[in-house]
């Protein structure tokens, strides 16, 4: 208990208007890091900046900061929602993101100023209020990431990071344990700054500790897995007309992705190169390519020319006269029977949760959701027969890929000898036409790379327009094709075995920065409540 309660009663804080202006700054600077300007420092300067608004303020600054924080992030974030379904959808998901901001700012203020009350103040002080805060920081993204309807999984720190030099990071400890880490980095520099003990030279010796901290992390190689051998892999971008008010006629996405499919074919057979498996996008093969004959038949004639597989992106009606987002394969004799449903849905766009309520408030949005496709439920890893033998390949479309439960599920496939198989390599179909020209998918194609990193496998990041690319197990790009052009992919990639640290440890690492956020934050409130007694009694 500290034993100097005055001090700790006037904590160190920036005027409120420095504090808003740092708030809404580090909002800012966290969407700099993102693909349209891709500038990653500005992320660690922006979390910074929040955590210095936040830091030791009374529990309704701190929500009103973390709110305005939130706000200037991921309103310029996801912008990209209102291009064809205009503001509301944009309004209610930022608004959802807001809050989330708001309640994480407010347990940030509380955490940091009740144990500032609690401790003495000096380097534990410190440490700990930084620890909580990072703590909280990656709390409040796994919970956004799960919660409301599944949650939304995008935005998050470790993510902004897909350029930096702490990208290979996410090979040991996973995203959740990224984000966390970097959180503390810039929390600990908040911390020293804020600290009212400190001399200048102590704290020139901590911030260059700090500093000595960062660099050492960014010289950290990734983990590295050994290969089984490789494969050569193509996908296919139809460049359709393919988002939900594109005018075109049924069948059309599905010729272009066969016709793209038979000119790759001509080349690859002009310049001597086989090809062990095809990848089509999300959608790519429309409506029921396993029930009509002759679609299928002319993706099978595709498959034999090449002596490869298929893997097909189909919506599928099923008996009880439910949906699924589908990758089907055909082979040389037709359709395997092997399918992959989307495991995460996204909600709103390929369902409607609470329909009833949501069509009284916007009657005309609703109704464009015409189809309820349910929740996936088979494996996330498929074994397909290659020319090069039997290959295991994790699926992850589109919306999947932004969640870490997907990498996890994609290395518990269909058991061999009572073990589950992890995937060898990564297909990561998707459809980002409703996006247009927008950042969406340069900020998905940065959750794919971070991905490959994380697992330790090549990842395919195929779209009907873009943007698709190769991705190595190190985040390097093999191939990569222009958006909105009607192109392939081919790259030989590595089969890989084993699990990388992340994929080992990595629901402990998230469990334990959760652990710390909110064990923290209950010492916090009751540090903050006695603060708030020991000023009402000084105050009568």
């Amino acid at each position: 208990m500290s034993e100097n309660p005055s001090k700790a009663a006037t904590p160190k804080v920036l005027p409120w208007w420095l504090a808003l202006l740092f708030a809404a700054a580090g909002g800012f600077c966290l969407d700099l890091a993102a693909p349209a300007v891709s500038w990653w420092p500005a992320a660690l300067i922006g979390t910074g900046l929040i955590f210095a608004a936040l830091w030791q303020r009374k529990a309704g600054s701190g929500f009103l900061f973390g709110a305005v924080a939130g706000a200037t992030f991921w309103m310029p974030h996801i912008s990209w929602l209102t291009l064809y379904l205009g503001p509301v959808p944009w309004a209610g998901l930022a608004g959802v993101m807001i809050i989330w901001f708001g309640l994480f700012g407010m347990l940030i203020a509380i955490s940091t100023r009740g144990l500032a009350h609690l401790m003495r103040p000096g380097v534990f002080l410190g440490l700990a209020q930084a620890f909580v805060a990072a703590g909280l920081w990656a709390t409040r993204e796994q919970i956004q990431s799960t919660w409301p309807y599944g949650g939304f999984s995008w935005g998050r720190l470790a993510m902004l990071q897909a350029d930096s030099p702490f990208a290979e990071l996410a090979s040991w400890l996973g995203f959740a344990g990224l984000s966390g880490l970097l959180a503390l980095l810039s929390a600990l520099v908040v911390a020293v700054l804020s600290s009212r003990q400190a001399k200048f030279f102590s704290k020139t010796v901590a911030l260059g500790a700090i500093a000595a901290l960062a660099f050492g992390l960014a010289l950290v190689p990734v983990y590295s897995l050994q290969s089984s051998g490789s494969i050569s892999v193509a996908g296919v971008q139809g460049n359709s007309k393919s988002g939900i008010f594109d005018d075109r006629e049924n069948g059309d996405v599905f010729r272009d992705h066969l016709d793209a499919t038979s000119d790759m074919l001509a080349e690859l057979k002009r310049e001597g190169k086989s090809v062990d498996l095809i990848v089509w996008p999300e959608n790519a093969a429309e409506f029921q390519l396993t029930e009509q004959r002759m679609r299928g038949f002319e993706v099978q004639r595709l498959s034999q020319q090449a002596q490869a597989p298929i893997v097909a992106g189909s919506v599928l009606q099923h008996p009880d006269n439910s949906y699924t987002n589908s990758s089907v394969v055909f082979d040389a004799d037709g359709a395997t029977g092997q399918r992959y449903d989307k495991r995460r849905p996204v909600p709103f766009a390929e369902y409607m949760p609470n329909r009833a309520f949501f069509r009284a408030l916007a009657p005309d949005l609703v109704d464009l959701v015409q189809l309820e496709y349910s929740f996936g439920q088979l494996p996330a890893v498929m074994q397909l027969e290659t020319t090069e033998g039997q290959i295991r390949a994790g699926i992850a479309i589109c919306f999947d890929i932004t969640f870490d439960e997907q990498a996890v599920a994609m290395m518990n496939g269909p058991f061999e000898n009572g073990e589950p198989s992890e995937a060898q390599v990564i297909l990561a179909p998707t459809n980002n036409a409703d996006f247009g020209r927008t950042d969406e998918s340069a900020q998905q194609l940065q959750i794919a790379k971070l991905r490959a990193i994380e697992t330790g496998r090549a990842v395919v990041n195929i779209s009907t327009v873009g943007t698709s690319a190769v991705i190595m197990p190190d985040g390097s790009f093999v191939d990569q094709l222009t958006p909105f052009t009607a192109d392939y992919l081919y790259a030989t990639v590595p089969l890989v075995e084993g699990q990388t640290p992340a994929l080992r440890f990595g629901s402990a690492i998230a469990g334990a920065w959760i652990t710390i956020g909110l064990l923290g934050a209950a010492f916090g409130v009751v540090g903050a409540r006695q603060l708030h007694k020991l000023n009402r009694k000084k105050a009568s």
